[in-house]
């Protein structure tokens, strides 16, 4: 005899308009800041306009452009754990667009915990002029890595016979972009983390793996 089983079939629409608004955010960091989202997804491979722009904003970290990239980011980020935890079945909680809202603030509550923490720590060491200079290079590096990132996340979303082995390219493009930004991180910076040693290590405690293990403990 045949058995009854339950199908669920997961309304993943929304998804569409995560990537549209993603493209909304993009255009208009183009016709804002014209050439400089052009420049920022060529980084990896001309770091030039990295100390270009942090001469003109070495004052003003905080601005539109920053802010369009983060949304973009954060909504990026968000879909890839979505994806994630939807092909390796992290948590039951993530699914579906509750789930991804969930992944959402979690993201957010994890950059805004990284951010205020690494101020509070400058200003108690007096550094925030070190400080700012690494927070530039890694958002601006974190900016390009997203643009390379965002193609292969369409076609892990749209493929649907090969939806899983796109995601792992995606997956494995990340990684391989991310030791690749923090290489170029840390030799655009080698003379600066060396000569504070100390306030490095603290900062990679205390930014990097605590703030992140507190969200995974939330989230999962």
């Amino acid at each position: 005899m045949f058995e009854a089983k339950e199908i669920i079939h997961q309304n993943h629409h929304w998804v569409s308009l995560v990537f549209l608004a993603m493209l909304i955010f993009l255009t208009l960091a183009r016709v804002l800041y014209k050439d400089r989202l052009l420049h920022t997804a060529t980084l990896f491979m001309a770091n030039k306009y990295l100390f270009i722009y942090f001469g003109k904003e070495k004052n003003e970290t905080i601005n539109l452009f920053q802010f369009l990239m983060f949304i973009v980011q954060l909504l990026t980020l968000s879909l890839l754990f979505y994806f994630a935890s939807d092909l390796w079945q992290f948590s039951d909680r993530l699914n579906g667009l509750n789930g991804y809202l969930l992944l959402v603030g979690s993201v957010s509550l994890y950059f805004c915990l990284r951010y205020l923490i690494g101020l509070f720590l400058a200003e108690i060491f007096n550094i925030k002029n070190k400080y700012n200079r690494i927070v530039y290079d890694k958002v601006s590096y974190f900016n390009n890595l997203i643009l390379w990132i965002l193609p292969f996340l369409v076609l892990s979303a749209y493929s649907n016979n090969y939806k899983e082995t796109f995601f792992k390219i995606t997956f494995l493009t990340l990684t391989v972009l991310l030791i690749l930004r923090y290489s170029l991180i840390l030799a655009n910076n080698k003379k600066l983390i060396i000569n504070n040693l100390f306030y490095f290590i603290l900062y990679l405690c205390a930014l990097e793996i605590a703030p992140l293990a507190i969200i995974l403990k939330i989230t999962i």
